[in-house]
């Protein structure tokens, strides 16, 4: 199977299946509910929900989602790939922040534990772009 395209339905459901088989996380979702939305202007939206024990990554807009970030695919590239760091881009602007961003703060190792969970997924798509 090729390496997913970044932000592609395929690139997604590897998102998707990471986040399911991750054992840490699905444990960290019995104690965590939260919807994360990503917003790429020029490309898809997609989410990442954690509650009730199962972490999952969908397309589309999430129902009530506690934290959106929105940008342009070239931002998000470089995010995905690490080439842009997350606070230079939320400090330039060309990352935006909505809704509440507590969860951030309150949940760092959640977060942390997702950039690991999706580190295959970025290793193909690196390798495949």
């Amino acid at each position: 199977m090729a390496d997913p395209v970044p932000f592609s339905d395929a690139w997604l459901a590897a998102l998707d299946e990471a986040a399911c088989a991750h054992d840490a996380l699905r444990d960290m979702a019995t104690l965590v509910t939260l919807s994360l939305e990503y917003r790429v202007a020029d490309g898809p939206t997609w989410h990442i929900t954690l509650g009730d024990g199962e972490a999952r990554v969908r397309p589309g807009p999430a129902v009530e989602p506690d934290v959106t970030f929105s940008t342009d695919r070239a931002t998000a590239t470089g995010l995905m790939t690490g080439s842009i760091d997350p606070l230079d881009a939320v400090i330039t602007g060309d990352l935006s922040i909505g809704g509440d961003p507590r969860p951030l703060v309150e949940h760092h190792n959640l977060l942390a534990t997702l950039g690991d969970v999706f580190a295959g997924v970025r290793a193909a798509t690196e390798s495949g772009t």
